[in-house]
């Protein structure tokens, strides 16, 4: 089964456990955790899975700032708000960027209203979350280490990029 359809999958049936919520709670402060909250449930989730896989990534790893991590890991796709963007929005973006990423990237625009409107709306969130994210992050006063490592983690890897970042993008793209 391929990953997006594993992704679909796990959107459709995403559930968040009390454990789940205590973890949250050990990991992020109030105010982060007021943007975690915000995303919607299958976001929630997918953050949650993120920084499970990073926590076992980690594990062979001895100078990993584990808050950081998993703090960004929770927060890392802050940038899609609850009610932004619907479902078969987010499934047409997906294969917008499979079959022509370029066009797509050109094509999405921030602003909803028609459907149109919210399916460009959805293109520019899935190409733009990122940068989105870490400012949303930035104007609520979160340290810059956090909003650096959100604006960066799907950018290709660069060398001298902090270790925990590595992770971060690792668990991502496994989840």
């Amino acid at each position: 089964m391929s990953k997006r359809v594993k992704q679909f999958i796990s959107a459709i049936t995403a559930r968040i456990t009390e454990a789940d919520r205590s973890f949250v709670k050990k990991y992020l402060n109030n105010e982060q955790a007021a943007f975690f909250w915000q995303m919607n449930l299958p976001d929630q989730r997918h953050a949650l899975n993120v920084a499970y896989t990073a926590l076992e990534l980690a594990a062979g790893h001895k100078d990993i700032d584990r808050q950081l991590l998993i703090t960004c890991a929770l927060l890392h796709d802050v940038g899609k708000v609850k009610g932004d963007v619907s479902t078969a929005d987010k499934v047409l973006t997906v294969i917008f960027d499979k079959f022509s990423p370029d066009w797509a990237k050109q094509w999405g625009r921030l602003g909803r209203g028609s459907k149109i409107d919210n399916l460009r709306h959805a293109v520019y969130i899935y190409y733009n979350h990122a940068a989105r994210g870490a400012a949303m992050l930035r104007a609520a006063g979160v340290p810059e280490k956090i909003t650096e490592m959100i604006a960066k983690h799907h950018e290709a890897p660069a060398a001298g990029e902090p270790a925990e970042l590595s992770l971060l993008k690792t668990a991502d793209s496994l989840n």
